[in-house]
């Protein structure tokens, strides 16, 4: 059951572009409802919250999700991945990885594995477990004002350490700034702001 889980989430194609949902924004809801098929969804949480309360507010998003055949990615819980397919999980914990790197690992056989660098330290540690990599931020980015973008030789520097896997740009997205930032490493960009009326 569970490598046809990771067989099943195969035959799906990444989406170019992703939405980064975080679950404490109520007007997140409604930049989601304007989606189409074409943009994947990313779920999580900026703030420390109860954990049973987080999924059960993902539940009826995750719903609309499927009716609509948009792709998405769950925060860590096997449990609700495998429950509803979700196309792969988003581990932003860098002491999960850590502390759980066989479990993670074997985790990695059943679904895709989701992570976000944001220096080279995080880009050498989550190299071997993650699918689909999300390098952040590119661009300096309203939903996280006090972070530095990365220097753009860092940011190619990155790019060329994990070539080999599916790499997307973070941070101060949009189609302007992606095809501005474009390498030849990426497979499309995720963002917040981006997908609202209130456009980085």
């Amino acid at each position: 059951m569970h490598v046809l889980n990771k067989v099943y989430c195969r035959k799906k194609s990444s989406p170019k572009k992703w939405f980064f949902y975080d679950l404490n924004l109520k007007n997140n809801r409604n930049i989601l409802f304007s989606l189409n098929k074409e943009i994947g969804v990313i779920f999580f949480s900026k703030t420390k919250t109860d954990y049973y309360k987080l999924l059960k507010k993902i539940e009826p998003l995750i719903n609309f999700c499927k009716k609509k055949k948009i792709v998405f990615v769950v925060p860590y819980s096997t449990y609700w991945a495998n429950k509803y397919k979700a196309f792969g999980i988003l581990l932003e914990n860098s002491d999960v990885v850590l502390n759980n790197l066989k479990n993670i690992l074997d985790l990695n056989k059943r679904f895709r594995i989701v992570c976000k660098v944001h220096n080279y330290i995080e880009a050498v540690k989550k190299k071997k477990i993650a699918d689909i990599i999300f390098i952040s931020p590119v661009y300096k980015t309203k939903s996280h004002p006090d972070q530095t973008p990365l220097k753009n030789y860092v940011f190619l520097y990155i790019c060329h350490l994990l070539k080999k896997k599916q790499l997307f740009a973070l941070g101060g997205m949009n189609d302007k700034n992606f095809k501005t930032k474009n390498s030849i490493f990426l497979s499309g960009y995720g963002g917040i702001n981006t997908f609202g009326n209130d456009n980085v």
